[in-house]
C-alpha cells in the first residue's frame, strides 16, 4: 500500500468521525490530510516535515473557512433578557 493511500484511509477515517461529532473541526482535518495525500501522490515521496507543515496550513486554513461558511448568527448573540444573573 503506498504512503498517500494511507493518507486517504485517514482522511476517509476523519470525515466518518465528523459524521459522528458535528463540530467541523475533524472536517477540515480530513480535508487538510487530503491535501497531504494529493502532495505524497505527486511527489512520490515522504517526508516527515513537509507532510506536518502541509497537514497544520491546510488544517488551519479549511476549518477557519468552514467556521466563517457555516457560522451561526444565534450562537454569537447574547440574550440580556435572558440572564438569571442581572440584578
Amino acid at each position: 500500500m503506498e504512503i498517500y493511500q494511507i493518507s486517504i484511509v485517514v482522511a476517509i477515517a476523519l470525515a466518518i468521525t465528523e459524521l459522528l461529532t458535528l463540530t467541523f473541526i475533524l472536517l477540515g482535518m480530513s480535508g487538510a490530510m487530503l491535501c497531504v495525500a494529493v502532495i505524497q501522490y505527486f511527489t512520490g515521496t515522504f517526508s516527515w516535515p513537509r507532510e506536518v507543515i502541509v497537514f497544520v496550513v491546510a488544517s488551519v486554513a479549511v476549518t477557519v473557512i468552514f467556521r466563517k461558511i457555516y457560522r451561526n448568527k444565534a450562537d454569537q448573540t447574547t440574550l440580556k433578557a435572558d440572564d438569571i444573573n442581572q440584578y
